[in-house]
C-alpha cells in the first residue's frame, strides 16, 4: 500500500498545556511543541527531530538542501544546509519545553505536571488504562478493574440461570447464551424433573388433606388443618408449580424460535487469485468444495462448491457458486424434498457493516427435483446454485481482502 501524500502525523509534543506554549517553541513542520528539538546551524531555526529527517528522505536523501526542493512540507526560510553537518541537538530547548506543566492526558484525572513527569504519572494514574487480567483483551482504567473482572468481563465465570434447576457449570460471560442454547434439552429435562417432584409434593398435600378432612371428628383435628403454615406451605407449592408450568412454556417456545432460526455458513477462501490462476491454468481442480456442514443441531447435511473460473455460460467470465445435500445423519426424521430456501452472499469486507455492498443471490424453495430429494448415496449427483454468480470483472473492486473473499450461505 503506497503512502499518502497528505501532511504526516506530528512528531512533536500533542499534550494539553495548561499554559500556551510560545510559538518559538513550536516546531514549523508539525506545528506542535518541539519534541526532540534539534537546530540548524545556517538560519538557526528549529525543528523535531524527526520532522527533519522525513523532510529530508521527502527530498530525496540529497546531501544538499534548502526550501525550495521541499515536496510536501516546506520550513520557512531555510537556508541551503548539510544534512549531517549544519544540524545539531538543542539541548537548552528540549529542558525548557521538559519543564512546562502539562494535564493528564486521560479522563477523570486532575493530575497535571512537568512534561518530564508524564510517563512516572501514568504508571501511577488511576485512569490509565491495564490489560483486563482474565486475559479478554479490553483495556480498562485502573480504578475501574475490580468492576470489570467481577461484572463485564467476557471471560469471567458466571453460575447457569437454570442452577436453581439442577444445571452445575459455570460459563464465561460471552459462552452464556451458546450454553444456554446448547443445553437446551438438558436444561429442559431438568425442569421436567422439578415439574415432576412439584407435582408429587402437591398431590401428596392433597391426599394429606383429603384424609385429614375424612378423618377429622373433633374442632381439634380441624382446627389442624387449618394451620397457617400447612396452608401456606400449599399455597407456595402450588404458586412453584404455576411458575414452573410458565418456564416450560418459555423454554418450549425459545426451543421453536431457535429450530426456526435461519443457519448462516460462512466460507474463508484464502490465496483467490492465485486459486483462480492455477484453475485457468489447469494446474488445480476447476471447483473448490466447502467442508460439509448441517443447517442446525439436526438439520440437513450439505456442501458449497465453488468454481473460481466460472462454469457453463460463467466461464471464464465469473464466479459460479453451487450448493449439494449430501446424505446426514437425521434424514430419517426431516422433511423431503428439502424445503429450505438458500441465499448465497459474496461478502464485501469494509470494516463498517453499512458501508458494505454485499452481492446475494437466493434460490427459492420448488417442488420435488433430483437436487432437493433425499439422497441415498453419500451426495445428490445434481446440485443447484449460480453458474453467473458474481463476475471476474466486478470482483477486482472492493470484494478481495488480503487475496482472500468470504462466501456465506444463508439457509431458512
Amino acid at each position: 500500500m503506497t503512502e499518502g501524500q497528505g501532511s504526516p502525523l506530528p512528531s512533536g509534543y500533542d499534550d494539553k498545556f495548561v499554559d500556551a506554549v510560545e510559538d518559538d517553541f513550536h516546531c514549523p513542520i508539525c506545528h506542535v511543541p518541539l519534541k526532540e528539538a534539534v537546530q540548524t546551524g545556517v538560519c538557526g531555526h528549529r525543528f523535531c527531530r524527526q520532522c527533519l529527517e522525513r523532510h529530508f528522505m521527502r527530498c530525496g536523501n540529497l546531501p544538499r538542501w534548502s526550501a525550495r526542493s521541499a515536496s510536501a512540507v516546506n520550513p520557512p526560510s531555510l537556508l541551503p544546509c548539510k544534512r549531517f553537518k549544519d544540524i545539531f541537538p538543542d539541548k537548552a530547548t528540549q529542558r525548557k519545553i521538559l519543564s512546562f506543566i502539562i494535564h493528564c492526558p486521560r479522563d477523570g484525572c486532575q493530575w497535571t505536571g512537568e512534561l518530564r513527569a508524564k510517563e512516572n504519572h501514568e504508571n501511577d494514574c488511576q485512569r490509565f488504562p491495564a490489560d483486563c487480567p482474565n486475559g479478554c483483551g479490553e483495556s480498562i482504567p485502573r480504578d475501574e478493574i475490580f468492576v470489570h473482572t467481577q461484572d463485564k468481563c467476557p471471560l469471567a465465570t458466571r453460575p447457569c440461570p437454570y442452577a436453581d434447576m439442577g444445571c452445575t457449570k459455570k460459563v464465561q460471560q460471552d459462552d452464556m447464551d451458546s450454553h444456554i442454547e446448547s443445553e437446551m434439552r438438558v436444561h429442559l429435562d431438568l425442569v421436567g424433573v422439578k415439574l415432576r417432584d412439584t407435582e408429587e409434593e402437591l398431590q401428596k398435600l392433597r391426599n394429606k388433606e383429603e384424609e385429614s378432612q375424612k378423618l377429622r371428628n373433633t374442632q381439634e383435628e380441624l382446627q389442624k388443618l387449618r394451620n397457617k403454615e400447612q396452608l401456606q406451605t400449599l399455597r407456595n407449592t402450588q404458586e412453584e408449580l404455576h411458575n414452573t408450568k410458565q418456564l416450560v412454556k418459555k423454554l418450549e417456545e425459545r426451543i421453536n424460535a431457535v429450530e426456526k432460526k435461519p443457519f448462516v455458513y460462512l466460507w474463508k477462501i484464502r490465496g483467490f487469485h492465485e486459486l483462480l490462476q492455477q484453475v485457468k491454468t489447469g494446474y488445480e481442480d476447476e471447483v473448490k468444495l466447502s467442508a460439509p456442514f448441517y443447517t442446525s443441531e439436526f438439520g440437513y447435511k450439505v456442501r458449497m462448491s465453488l468454481y473460481p473460473n466460472g462454469t457453463g455460460e460463467g466461464k471464464n467470465t465469473h464466479l459460479s457458486i453451487f450448493i449439494y445435500i449430501m446424505k446426514g445423519d437425521y434424514d430419517s426424521n426431516l422433511q423431503w424434498p428439502f424445503p429450505k430456501r438458500v441465499t448465497f452472499t459474496l461478502i464485501d469486507p469494509k470494516e463498517n457493516s453499512e458501508d458494505r455492498d454485499n452481492i446475494s443471490a437466493t434460490l427459492e424453495k420448488e417442488g420435488k427435483t433430483d437436487w432437493n430429494s433425499r439422497p441415498r448415496k453419500k451426495e445428490n449427483s445434481v446440485g443447484m446454485g449460480f453458474r453467473k454468480f458474481v463476475s471476474h470483472k466486478l470482483m477486482k473492486g472492493a470484494y478481495i481482502l488480503n487475496d482472500t473473499i468470504f462466501i456465506e450461505a444463508r439457509i431458512v
